[in-house]
């Protein structure tokens, strides 16, 4: 995969297909570029696509715990600066599960982007609440109980420095009450979203409906990205086309648990909304 060093860290992506028409998919989470292969692979058919991994993430990007803003605003002026580097824009951003990032690129960098696709939205208290157990306190528990060393033995930052060995000794150099500071800023801008259209996002009504850009919104059927809150979405957005839930609660009780790797059940959502996206995008260019 090549590298791009993009306001101060290194930055990770990958291409698939060619074409005039490009589009960007941003993973939710904390995973890197790879849990959308099966979904990039199939626009790549037809269209120019791009994976990239995130900061601190699971995959080879840096590791920089550091910045005032919310983690989804530096993400969102991280592929900001991707999209300009490649020279993409304005282009397709593409986004599942959560969409915290690209509707924060499309309100600081409207005239990047064409045409924006969420699905798997998460919104209202219960990811409020739930998600940072993962993303933010796990970390914070490693490094309150055995410092920056027990914050490099977590599966999370061990996957990464398995990729990019350079962010054991990023992580190793932090200062833990500092490490701990910055998880917990970052933790605040979730828990205190549940009323927010979409939970650990910073927007509120107003500035949802302020993207101008046509927009496929497809719902979710579980409590962590629940139908209400991509159909809250279509409405706010001004030129949004709202899709009923490609996957039934059977198949989602089915294919998605704590027992199943999350690429094995990313590939099968990356199978589900790949023709949404595609179909949304020829429209679109049509």
């Amino acid at each position: 995969m090549p590298d791009l060093m993009l306001n101060g860290c290194t930055i990770s992506y990958q291409e698939f297909g060619s074409g005039s028409v490009s589009v960007v998919l941003t993973p939710g989470g904390r995973w890197g570029g790879y849990v959308h292969r099966v979904v990039a692979t199939a626009l790549a058919k037809d269209f120019r696509v791009v994976t990239w991994d995130r900061r601190n993430t699971d995959a080879r990007a840096d590791i920089v715990v550091a910045g005032d803003q919310s983690e989804s605003d530096i993400w969102a002026d991280d592929l900001a600066a991707l999209i300009e580097a490649l020279k993409l824009g304005p282009c397709y951003v593409g986004e599942y599960a959560g969409c915290r990032v690209t509707p924060l690129l499309c309100v600081k960098y409207p005239k990047l982007v064409k045409g924006l696709m969420l699905a798997w939205c998460s919104g209202g208290d219960y990811p409020a609440g739930r998600l940072p157990k993962n993303f933010y306190q796990a970390y914070t528990r490693a490094a309150l109980r055995g410092g920056m060393k027990a914050v490099t033995e977590t599966n999370h930052f061990a996957a990464s420095i398995k990729q990019n060995p350079g962010n054991r000794q990023r992580l190793l150099a932090m200062n833990p009450v500092e490490f701990v500071r910055r998880m917990a800023y970052w933790e605040a801008f979730f828990i205190t979203s549940g009323d927010l259209p979409i939970a650990g996002c910073r927007l509120g009504d107003d500035e949802w409906a302020s993207i101008q850009v046509p927009a496929s919104v497809t719902g979710g059927v579980d409590p962590t990205h629940p139908t209400a809150a991509a159909q809250r979405l279509a409405r706010l957005l001004p030129k949004a086309h709202y899709h009923a839930p490609v996957v039934t609660e059977a198949e989602w009780d089915a294919n998605f648990s704590a027992t199943i790797p999350y690429p094995t059940t990313s590939n099968f959502q990356g199978e589900r909304i790949a023709p949404v996206w595609r179909d949304f995008i020829r429209q679109r260019e049509a």
